[in-house]
Protein backbone atom coordinates (compact mmCIF):
# COMPACT_ATOMS: atom_id res chain seq x y z
CA UNK A 1 0.00 0.00 0.00
CA UNK A 2 2.72 2.46 1.00
CA UNK A 3 4.75 1.58 -2.11
CA UNK A 4 1.68 2.18 -4.27
CA UNK A 5 1.13 5.61 -2.70
CA UNK A 6 4.78 6.59 -3.17
CA UNK A 7 4.79 5.36 -6.75
CA UNK A 8 1.51 7.11 -7.53
CA UNK A 9 2.79 10.35 -5.98
CA UNK A 10 6.02 10.09 -7.94
CA UNK A 11 4.15 9.46 -11.18
CA UNK A 12 1.98 12.50 -10.58
CA UNK A 13 5.02 14.68 -9.88
CA UNK A 14 6.55 13.63 -13.21
CA UNK A 15 3.33 14.33 -15.08
CA UNK A 16 2.87 17.68 -13.38
CA UNK A 17 6.46 18.59 -14.23
CA UNK A 18 5.93 17.69 -17.87
CA UNK A 19 2.66 19.60 -17.98
CA UNK A 20 4.24 22.75 -16.60
CA UNK A 21 7.04 22.57 -19.16
CA UNK A 22 4.55 22.24 -21.99
CA UNK A 23 2.40 25.18 -20.87
CA UNK A 24 4.82 27.96 -21.72
CA UNK A 25 7.09 28.87 -24.60
CA UNK A 26 9.22 31.20 -22.46
CA UNK A 27 12.62 29.49 -22.09
CA UNK A 28 13.30 31.13 -18.71
CA UNK A 29 10.07 29.80 -17.23
CA UNK A 30 10.60 26.41 -18.87
CA UNK A 31 14.10 26.01 -17.48
CA UNK A 32 13.03 27.20 -14.02
CA UNK A 33 10.24 24.61 -14.03
CA UNK A 34 12.65 21.93 -15.22
CA UNK A 35 15.15 22.78 -12.47
CA UNK A 36 12.36 22.69 -9.88
CA UNK A 37 11.42 19.24 -11.17
CA UNK A 38 15.06 18.14 -10.81
CA UNK A 39 15.01 19.47 -7.28
CA UNK A 40 11.85 17.44 -6.53
CA UNK A 41 13.50 14.31 -7.91
CA UNK A 42 16.61 14.86 -5.81
CA UNK A 43 14.46 15.53 -2.73
CA UNK A 44 12.74 12.17 -3.26
CA UNK A 45 16.09 10.43 -3.67
CA UNK A 46 17.67 12.16 -0.69
CA UNK A 47 14.73 11.24 1.53
CA UNK A 48 15.23 7.57 0.69
CA UNK A 49 19.01 7.79 1.10
CA UNK A 50 18.62 9.35 4.55
CA UNK A 51 16.02 6.84 5.65
CA UNK A 52 13.27 9.48 5.83
CA UNK A 53 11.31 7.46 3.26
CA UNK A 54 11.47 3.71 2.63
CA UNK A 55 14.03 2.66 0.03
CA UNK A 56 12.35 1.73 -3.24
CA UNK A 57 14.65 0.87 -6.15
CA UNK A 58 11.94 1.43 -8.77
CA UNK A 59 11.15 4.90 -7.42
CA UNK A 60 14.85 5.78 -7.30
CA UNK A 61 15.40 4.55 -10.85
CA UNK A 62 12.41 6.55 -12.08
CA UNK A 63 13.71 9.69 -10.37
CA UNK A 64 17.12 9.31 -11.99
CA UNK A 65 15.41 8.65 -15.32
CA UNK A 66 13.52 11.93 -14.96
CA UNK A 67 16.75 13.79 -14.12
CA UNK A 68 18.38 12.27 -17.22
CA UNK A 69 15.42 13.30 -19.39
CA UNK A 70 15.53 16.81 -17.94
CA UNK A 71 19.28 17.02 -18.56
CA UNK A 72 18.68 16.31 -22.26
CA UNK A 73 16.46 19.38 -22.43
CA UNK A 74 18.79 21.79 -20.62
CA UNK A 75 20.90 23.04 -23.56
CA UNK A 76 17.85 23.95 -25.65
CA UNK A 77 16.35 25.91 -22.75
CA UNK A 78 19.25 28.34 -22.77
CA UNK A 79 18.99 29.88 -26.25
CA UNK A 80 20.88 33.04 -27.11
CA UNK A 81 19.06 36.11 -25.87
CA UNK A 82 17.31 34.40 -22.95
CA UNK A 83 19.16 36.43 -20.37
CA UNK A 84 16.53 39.09 -19.81
CA UNK A 85 13.93 38.67 -17.11
CA UNK A 86 13.90 37.02 -13.73
CA UNK A 87 16.72 34.52 -14.08
CA UNK A 88 19.71 33.41 -12.05
CA UNK A 89 21.52 32.29 -15.21
CA UNK A 90 24.88 34.01 -15.57
CA UNK A 91 26.11 35.37 -18.92
CA UNK A 92 28.96 32.85 -18.62
CA UNK A 93 26.52 30.22 -19.92
CA UNK A 94 26.45 31.82 -23.37
CA UNK A 95 30.14 32.78 -23.27
CA UNK A 96 31.08 29.14 -22.60
CA UNK A 97 28.06 27.39 -24.13
CA UNK A 98 29.96 24.27 -25.21
CA UNK A 99 31.20 23.72 -21.63
CA UNK A 100 27.74 24.40 -20.24
CA UNK A 101 26.18 21.90 -22.66
CA UNK A 102 28.88 19.37 -21.71
CA UNK A 103 27.83 19.70 -18.06
CA UNK A 104 24.25 18.85 -19.06
CA UNK A 105 25.48 15.84 -21.04
CA UNK A 106 27.51 14.62 -18.05
CA UNK A 107 24.48 15.01 -15.80
CA UNK A 108 22.42 12.95 -18.23
CA UNK A 109 25.09 10.24 -18.45
CA UNK A 110 25.58 10.01 -14.69
CA UNK A 111 21.83 9.94 -14.04
CA UNK A 112 21.42 7.12 -16.59
CA UNK A 113 24.31 5.20 -15.02
CA UNK A 114 22.74 5.67 -11.60
CA UNK A 115 19.51 4.05 -12.80
CA UNK A 116 21.26 0.73 -13.33
CA UNK A 117 23.44 0.96 -10.24
CA UNK A 118 20.71 1.29 -7.60
CA UNK A 119 20.40 -1.89 -5.56
CA UNK A 120 20.18 -0.64 -1.98
CA UNK A 121 20.37 2.46 0.19
CA UNK A 122 24.20 2.57 0.08
CA UNK A 123 24.32 2.48 -3.73
CA UNK A 124 21.62 5.17 -3.79
CA UNK A 125 23.72 7.41 -1.55
CA UNK A 126 26.74 7.01 -3.84
CA UNK A 127 24.65 7.73 -6.93
CA UNK A 128 23.12 10.85 -5.38
CA UNK A 129 26.57 12.15 -4.53
CA UNK A 130 27.82 11.62 -8.10
CA UNK A 131 24.75 13.21 -9.71
CA UNK A 132 24.63 15.98 -7.12
CA UNK A 133 28.22 16.94 -7.92
CA UNK A 134 27.08 17.62 -11.49
CA UNK A 135 24.32 19.89 -10.29
CA UNK A 136 26.53 21.73 -7.81
CA UNK A 137 29.42 22.13 -10.24
CA UNK A 138 27.20 23.67 -12.87
CA UNK A 139 25.44 25.95 -10.39
CA UNK A 140 28.79 27.10 -8.99
CA UNK A 141 29.93 28.32 -12.39
CA UNK A 142 26.75 29.26 -14.22
CA UNK A 143 24.17 30.34 -11.64
CA UNK A 144 23.91 33.65 -9.81
CA UNK A 145 24.12 33.22 -6.05
CA UNK A 146 20.90 34.03 -4.24
CA UNK A 147 21.28 36.87 -1.80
Amino acid sequence: MRRTVVTAFFGLSILSGLGVLAQTSDPITQRQNLMKNNQEQMRTLTGMARGQAPFNAATAQAAFQRVAQNAQQIPALFPAGSTQGKTAALPTIWERKADFDAHATKLEQDAKAAQGAITDQASLQAAIQRVGQNCGGCHETYRRKES
